[in-house]
């Protein structure tokens, strides 16, 4: 089973390398993307297979999350694997990765996905414009102040038009989908007449990620083989999702299996970790990986 690792990565590169080091048994080649703002991380930089991607700087919440996603998938694909998963900097697997192939051996494509809008997934997302290049979390930012100030204002005068599809999906930004449905993926976004439009409809949406993938592969033949995701997030913080931590360990310890949004999930990954998770790490590897 071979397996390409699409990694975002913007810090915390000792985490970094950890997470590749635990993952790396001969089956996976890692493709992480690195902002071109940013240094490389020097330890992982020799590595046969380790694929840096190099790319304009991600904004959470734009449109640049998905040119960055795309970028990694179409440079993996080009090797072809088995399965792709797509990953954080700030994931680590809780289980051996012998429970990974496991999964992977019933098939099928693992993207929690939903159609419609739902929780905090809501029509708004879609029905105003949005845009990228600036740090919605600061808010100290002129620049993030005056986006803001022209978003609020195009509210009351500008909303879109329909959606290129029927029906719009949304769903967990992480994923691990097979070689056939990333080749789909694929061809619609370079051959498809009706990508442009579609496009142009989710680039100005709030976290095109969340709905972008999900809404090409939810009006698909792919939607019917659709399983969770195998990423275990917790959102009962605020700020969320939490970091892991050893009540989560006793946690995975007791169950392998949780209830979420999209149905039941048995988690292989987890986040979110840095550079300050050495200890839970080596809990982790040592109580739940072994």
């Amino acid at each position: 089973m071979k397996i390409a690792y699409l990694i975002l990565a913007h810090n915390n590169y000792t985490h970094l390398k950890k997470l590749v080091n635990a993952l790396n048994d001969g089956n996976g080649v890692f493709f992480i993307h690195i902002d071109n703002s940013l240094k490389l991380p020097n330890t992982l930089h020799e590595s046969e297979n380790v694929v840096f991607i190099r790319g304009p700087k991600v904004s959470w919440a734009g449109w640049s999350t998905v040119e960055a996603i795309i970028s990694l998938v179409r440079t993996a694909a080009s090797y072809g694997f088995d399965y792709y998963f797509f990953l954080s900097g700030a994931d680590y697997p809780i289980r051996p990765n012998s429970f990974l192939y496991s999964q992977l051996s019933t098939g099928g494509e693992f993207m929690s996905i939903k159609k419609g809008f739902f929780n905090n997934k809501s029509e708004w997302r879609f029905k105003y414009y949005f845009f990228d290049g600036f740090n919605r979390r600061n808010r100290r930012s002129i620049k993030t102040v005056f986006f803001s100030v022209v978003e609020k204002s195009m509210k009351l005068v500008y909303q879109k038009k329909s959606s290129p599809f029927k029906q719009i999906y949304v769903g967990s930004t992480w994923w691990g989908l097979s070689h056939d449905c990333i080749s789909y993926l694929l061809r619609f976004i370079d051959y498809d007449e009706e990508y442009t439009r579609y496009k142009r409809y989710f680039k100005t949406s709030w976290a095109s990620d969340e709905s972008f993938f999900q809404t090409i592969i939810g009006n698909s033949p792919f939607y019917d083989k659709c399983k969770t995701n195998l990423t275990y997030q917790d959102w009962s913080t605020n700020p969320a999702p939490a970091w892991i931590n050893k009540n989560h360990i006793d946690l995975f310890k007791k169950q392998t299996e949780f209830i979420g949004d999209y149905g039941n999930i048995m988690p292989f990954f987890a986040r979110k970790f840095n550079d300050k998770s050495a200890d839970i790490v080596e809990s982790i590897e040592r109580e739940l990986r072994k």
